[in-house]
């Protein structure tokens, strides 16, 4: 009886989150106009954060430093409130340390980072309402994507995005 009660609710969370997948294309091009917008800073290493809604509900909170010439990306956080009610954990000990670490006449070697939507998990066995979180570098970026089963058991799992996360790594003399 515990089992199927279980699996009534991932159908009925399954079924109300399926229609708030987020639009990778959607949050790149929400970040550019945002950054667009801004207008010019008054000095190099000025910082801003950007706050922005998809309209599926997603929050996007953008993080760029001004390096003389244009806004640079520095920090992503893209989280469903609907999804997740915890901290940011190590995305916010990332970007504290990137504030404390960047030189502000570095800021014009950061790249822009990747958007892109990461495979969601696959190994077994998998659990209704079971949470799951992917971390990686590319290039000059730590990203972190988290995921819930909204699905069934093992291989009838759906896995809906909760958050993803990225922060630069502040430029070093290698």
């Amino acid at each position: 009886m515990k089992r199927l009660a279980i699996a009534l609710f991932s159908v009925y969370c399954s079924l109300s989150l399926a229609s708030e997948e987020p639009d990778f294309e959607d949050f790149l091009a929400l970040t550019q106009s945002a950054l667009e917008e801004t207008g010019s800073a008054s000095h190099l290493g000025e910082r801003t954060e950007l706050i922005r809604f998809a309209p599926a509900g997603w929050e996007v909170l953008i993080s760029a430093a001004w390096d003389g010439e244009r806004w640079r990306m520095v920090a992503l956080r893209v989280h469903h409130p609907e999804r997740t009610e915890t901290e940011p954990g190590a995305w916010a000990e990332r970007y504290r340390a990137l504030w404390t670490e960047l030189d502000p006449d570095r800021i014009a070697e950061i790249n822009p980072p990747e958007l892109f939507e990461v495979p969601p998990p696959r190994f077994l066995p998998a659990l209704p309402e079971e949470l799951r979180s992917r971390q990686f570098d590319i290039d000059q970026f730590w990203y972190q994507a988290h995921w819930i089963n909204v699905g069934g058991f093992d291989e009838d799992a759906q896995w809906a995005l909760r958050s993803f996360e990225l922060v630069a790594k502040p430029p070093t003399d290698q």
